[in-house]
Parts: C-alpha cells; structure tokens; sequence
C-alpha cells in the first residue's frame, strides 16, 4: 500500500466545521484530492530532464523522481493536517468548506517539499551547481494551471509583497477579496496556519497563508534589494513570516 492510499487528513481540525452546510461541488473531495496529486506528479514527470538529469542521460538522485518528490509533499501534509481523518472519508464529500483547505494544504506542502529539494534540483552529477528556476513559485504555478485544466477550479499563489517589492508575477496579484485576506494574516494575533473562507455569491473562497521557511531565504531575505540568484530583489524577509497565500475558488 501506498503513501496515498493509507495516509490520512485530519479534515476537522480545518476551520469552518461548525458552519452549516454549504453547496455542493460537481465532485467529491476525493475527486480533487485525485486530480491534485496527480497534477503535481505530471508536473514533476514533465520536468525530470530539467531537474533530475545529468549529463550522462541517467537520472542524478531517486530522491527527484516524481514518486519520491509526491510521497516527501504527502508526509509534510499529513503533518501539517493531523493523522485522525482518513482519506477515504473524504471519498463522497462534496462540501465546499471542507474541500477548498484540502487542496490548498496538499499544494502548500508540495511547495515546501520542492523548497527542500533545491540542493539536489540545483547541484549536477560533478558537483557542480547550476540554478534551475524549479523554485516552490514555479511548481506551484505548473501544478495549479493543470489542475485548473483538469478541473475548473481557479487557484492562485499571492501576495501583497513587502516594502517596495511587490508580487514578481502580474498574474498572480491579489484580487480585493484575497488582498483582505492577506491582511488579516498579517495582523497582530492570527493564529498559526488558520485559513479564510467566504460564501461569494455562487462561489465559495478560501485561502491559506504561505509562510517563509529557511528555503526562502536566498530569494527573499536579507539584505533587502540585494539581488537574488534569479535576479529579483531580496525583499528582508525573515523565517515565520508571512509571505503570501494560496486562493482556492470552488463553484457552489
């Protein structure tokens, strides 16, 4: 048995349990949870030549193939949500609430295995190091973008920025709903890792903040308009702290 089939998710620790039912979705939890994971794995089978090939054709470390880089994303997953709530129990679950912090969690912890992975996505078979571009912003943006082929479900990685710095990528600046969201997560006193959802007209909105882990550092830390390795200014971020959100948009 896989790290899929027997992993578990603590849905009820995720906010919003105690709100009355929302619409429901053309599919199940499951469905998207499907859709999800196998978005990230094309994703990353799609790029095994950019980040886990050297020169010799052969595959540099088992540890980038798409299985290995999937089941590191899950473990940190199933941290981040708890071991009390079975997969399978989403498996018919067509609430909204339930499912919109799902896939934003399971997106955020594929970013932080990718974030993990940078050493071995950026350092060649001799030793050598050459910068890929295969950074967490871009896997995410990749897996979203299928996902949203798959499914029809809008997701976003944003950001109000810091300072002068503000969102690298136009596409991904935040709408007025998630801009409120930001704000909220940056307030004094939220608490760690709580999301936001809204019932928006025939939509249901949640988002998830992103936080700044060690990993980020190179292209968001310290000293501010320093350039990073990817030529962007640094913009004095430090570990824990607010970077963005993930949005998550599902139809009621």
């Amino acid at each position: 048995m896989n790290v899929f089939t027997r992993a578990t998710v603590f849905l009820s620790l995720i906010m919003f349990s105690a709100l009355p039912a929302m619409s429901e979705t053309a599919h199940d939890g499951e469905y998207y949870f499907e859709q999800m994971r196998i978005s990230m794995l094309e994703t990353l089978t799609e790029n095994q030549k950019l980040i886990n090939t050297g020169q010799d054709g052969a595959p540099k470390t088992e540890k980038l193939k798409p299985e290995a880089v999937y089941t590191g994303a899950y473990e940190i997953f199933e941290k981040n949500v708890g071991k009390d709530f079975k997969l399978s129990q989403i498996k018919g679950e067509t609430d909204v609430k339930k499912i919109a912090p799902v896939l934003a969690e399971l997106l955020q912890a594929g970013r932080i295995a990718i974030a993990r992975a940078q050493k071995d996505i950026n350092r060649e078979a001799d030793g050598s190091v050459k910068l890929k571009k295969f950074i967490p912003a871009v896997f995410g943006s990749l897996v979203i973008r299928r996902f949203t082929e798959k499914t029809g479900i809008l997701m976003k990685q944003t950001t109000l920025g810091r300072g002068a710095y503000h969102v690298r990528n136009p596409e991904n600046a935040p709408d007025e709903w998630e801009t409120a969201a930001l704000k909220k997560f940056m307030a004094s006193g939220w608490e760690p890792n709580k999301g936001i959802g809204v019932s928006e007209g025939n939509k249901y909105r949640y988002a998830k903040p992103i936080y700044i882990k060690k990993g980020c550092l190179a292209c968001h830390g310290v000293p501010v308009g320093e350039k990073g390795p990817y030529g962007h200014p640094k913009e004095g971020y430090k570990v824990g702290e607010i970077r963005g959100c993930i949005s998550v948009t599902l139809p009621k």
